[in-house]
C-alpha cells in the first residue's frame, strides 16, 4: 500500500489513543509542580516515564490509523524514542519509590547507554538490519498492520527490557510485603503497570498474538492507563504523602518496628536499629524473639497478638534506661496482619516522676512537722509566756526562749530538706581535711575534740559536705556524749572517708531506722539530722553503712567517694 496516505479506523486506535492523551496530560501537570518534583523522590522520573509512555502509545495510535507503508514505517521509528528509554525509567522510577539506593554511577550509565544504541539502531536500520531485518503490511483482519521481522539486536533489547522489568517487580513484591495503607496501594498500581504490559509483550514476542503486528504491550498500556490515573488521583500517587510518612518513621527519636503476623521483622527504622541484636540486613524476616533483647521481647508478651503497652528496664552503654514498649496492630481487628512496636526512652520522665514523689514525701512531713512538732513548743511557749505575765518571774522567759530555739531548729532542718532535697549546686574537688574543720567551727560541740586523720581531695558539692559534716557532728555531740569529753574522727578508707566518734554509740537495733525521717530518741532532737546526711550522700552517688567503731560508738562509713591519693603526711591528725 505505497502512494499518498489515507485513513483507517481499528478497534484499537480509539482506547490507545485515549491512553496517550492521558498520560502526556498527566506527565504535564506534574512538571508543572514543582514543589512535588524537588521534594517528592523519583517525581521527575514518573513524570518522565509518563511522557515515554504516552510518545510511545500515540505513535502507536497514528500508526494504526494511516495506511501508507512509508508513514507507518517513520512512525514506527519514532515510537522507538518513547520505546528504548521506557524500561529503564520505569526500574529507575520503582526503585526510588521503593528507597533502594543504587550509587554506582557506572552501572547506570551502562543502562542508560542501551536506550541511545538502540534509538541509533533503529535510524540506521536500513543499513544494518539488525532491529528488524524485513516490514510489511498485513490487511488480513479488514485494516491495514505493519509486521516487523525482528532482529538480534532488537531480541537483545527485549532481554535487556525484561531484566529490568523483572527486577523492578521483584523490588515492587519485597516493598509490598513491608508496606501498609496508602503507600501499599501506591506499591500495587506501579506492580499492576509494569506486569500487564510485560505480559502482553510476552505473548506478542511468542507470536501468539491473535492479529499478526498488532503491538500487544501497547494495547496493554491503554489498561494500565486508567490504572496509573486512578492511583494518581484516589491514591495520591507521585505526592508527599508516603514520603512525609517514611520521612517522619525515618527521623523518629523513638525506635519503631514493623512486625508480621507471625512476629517477624519487616522493617526498623534507624532508632530500632540500636536495639537488634543483628544486623539490620540479616533481621529482616527473623523472629522478634531473636534479634530484641529479653526485656523487650518480655514486655511484648512474645509475638503480639493485640495492642499493649508495657514498661521495660534495659541496660545500654548510657547506663539504665527506662523504655516504654507500645504495640498498634495492623489491619482490622478480626485478621490482623502485624503490629507496629515503639519503643520510648521514658528514663527522664520516670525519674521525674520519682523526684515529684518524694517532693511529695517531703511535703508530707513538712506538713506532718508543722501540724504536730511545731505544735509542741509552741504549745509550750504560750504556757509559759501566760505564766510569765502572771508572774512576772524571768525563768519562764528563759523557757520562752528554749521553746523557740527548738522550733527554729526544727524549721531549719524541714527547709533543708525541702529546699535542696536531693540536687547539687556545684561538685567540685573539695579538701576534706578543710571542709571538716570548718563544719566543726560551725558547730556548738560543748567538750568534744575533732581529729582529722585524713587528708585527701574528693569530688563533692562542698556546701553539701559541709552540711553533711555539721549534722554528724551535732549528732555525736547531742546523742553520744551525755555530758562527758567526746572525741569525734574523721580518717579515710578505701574509696571514700569515715566519720566516729567515742561516745555511747547507737544500738544495732535502731541503726535501721535512724535514717527514717522523725526518727529520734533524743527528747530535743528532730530526727531530721541523719536523714540529711543520708540525704546528701545519696545525691552525690555514695553509700553510707552504719556501725560501730572500736571505742564502742558510732561509725559512718561512706563509700563509692571520687577521692585523690593521701600525702605521705596524712597521718597527722588536727584538734580543737
Amino acid at each position: 500500500m505505497h502512494g499518498a496516505p489515507y485513513w483507517q479506523t481499528t478497534p484499537y486506535t480509539i482506547p490507545i489513543g485515549i491512553g496517550a492523551l492521558l498520560f502526556v496530560v498527566l506527565a504535564a501537570s506534574l512538571f508543572r509542580r514543582r514543589t512535588e518534583r524537588r521534594l517528592v523522590p523519583g517525581a521527575t522520573l514518573g513524570a518522565l516515564l509518563l511522557v515515554a509512555s504516552g510518545l510511545w502509545m500515540g505513535t502507536y495510535a497514528l500508526e494504526l490509523s494511516v495506511t501508507d507503508f512509508s508513514t507507518k514505517v517513520l512512525l514506527n521509528q519514532l515510537g522507538y524514542v518513547g520505546i528504548a528509554p521506557l524500561p529503564l525509567l520505569w526500574f529507575a522510577y520503582v526503585t526510588r519509590h521503593a528507597g533502594v539506593k543504587l550509587n554506582s554511577r557506572a552501572a547506570w550509565v551502562a543502562l542508560g547507554s542501551v536506550p541511545v544504541a538502540v534509538v541509533a539502531l533503529v535510524v540506521t536500520n536500513p543499513w544494518h538490519g539488525l532491529i528488524w531485518t524485513d516490514l510489511w503490511v498485513d490487511a488480513d483482519h479488514g485494516y491495514a498492520v505493519l509486521v516487523n521481522e525482528h532482529g538480534v539486536a532488537f531480541d537483545g533489547f527485549i532481554a535487556y527490557a525484561y531484566a529490568l522489568i523483572l527486577l523492578g517487580c521483584g523490588v515492587l513484591g519485597r516493598t509490598l510485603l513491608r508496606a501498609d495503607g496508602i503507600y501499599r496501594k501506591q506499591t500495587l498500581a506501579l506492580l499492576g503497570g509494569g506486569l500487564v504490559p510485560a505480559v502482553g509483550g510476552v505473548v506478542c514476542v511468542a507470536g501468539l498474538s491473535p492479529v499478526p503486528g498488532l503491538d500487544l504491550p501497547v494495547l496493554a498500556f491503554s489498561v494500565t492507563s486508567a490504572a496509573v490515573a486512578w492511583s494518581v488521583f484516589h491514591h495520591r500517587l507521585f505526592t508527599l504523602v508516603p514520603v512525609a510518612w517514611e520521612s517522619a518513621v525515618e527521623s523518629m527519636h523513638d525506635a519503631a518496628l514493623v512486625l508480621d503476623g507471625d512476629g517477624r521483622v519487616i522493617d526498623v527504622n534507624p532508632a530500632g536499629e540500636r536495639f537488634l541484636s543483628l544486623p539490620l540486613s540479616d533481621a529482616y524476616g527473623q523472629s522478634v524473639a531473636r534479634v530484641l533483647p529479653t526485656e523487650l521481647v518480655d514486655a511484648l508478651g512474645g509475638v503480639p497478638t493485640a495492642g499493649s503497652e508495657a514498661e521495660a528496664t534495659l541496660t545500654t552503654e548510657d547506663g539504665e534506661r527506662a523504655l516504654l514498649v507500645e504495640t498498634t496492630p495492623l489491619g482490622d481487628e478480626s485478621d490482623m496482619s502485624g503490629s507496629l512496636v515503639l519503643v520510648r526512652d521514658v528514663t527522664e520522665r520516670v525519674e521525674r516522676e520519682r523526684r515529684l514523689e518524694r517532693q511529695n514525701e517531703r511535703l508530707d512531713e513538712f506538713a506532718s512537722v508543722v501540724s504536730h512538732d511545731l505544735r509542741n513548743p509552741l504549745t509550750v511557749a504560750r504556757g509559759y509566756l501566760e505564766l510569765a505575765a502572771e508572774t512576772g518571774d524571768a525563768e519562764y522567759f528563759e523557757r520562752i526562749e528554749n521553746a523557740h530555739d527548738r522550733m527554729e531548729t526544727i524549721i531549719e532542718d524541714l527547709l533543708t530538706l525541702a529546699r535542696q532535697g536531693e540536687t547539687l549546686t556545684d561538685v567540685t574537688p573539695v579538701a576534706l581535711r578543710t571542709v571538716a574543720q570548718e563544719a566543726w567551727d560551725g558547730t556548738v560541740v560543748g567538750d568534744a575534740t575533732l581529729d582529722v586523720r585524713v587528708d585527701r581531695t574528693i569530688a563533692a558539692d562542698r556546701g553539701r559536705l559541709r552540711q553533711l559534716l555539721e549534722n554528724l557532728f551535732r549528732n555525736a555531740v547531742e546523742h553520744g556524749s551525755h555530758g562527758g569529753s567526746l572525741t569525734v574522727v574523721v580518717a579515710g578508707v578505701d574509696g571514700g572517708f569515715t566519720v566516729e566518734d567515742d561516745g555511747s554509740g547507737i544500738s544495732e537495733a535502731e541503726r535501721a531506722d535512724v535514717f527514717e525521717r522523725g526518727y529520734t530518741t533524743h527528747e530535743n532532737g528532730t530526727g531530721f539530722g541523719l536523714p540529711i546526711v543520708k540525704t546528701v550522700a545519696d545525691a552525690h552517688g555514695w553509700s553510707v553503712e552504719l556501725t560501730e567503731s572500736d571505742a564502742g560508738g558510732a561509725r559512718f562509713e561512706f563509700t563509692g567517694v571520687e577521692t585523690e591519693p593521701e600525702p605521705a603526711n596524712a597521718e597527722q591528725s588536727t584538734n580543737d
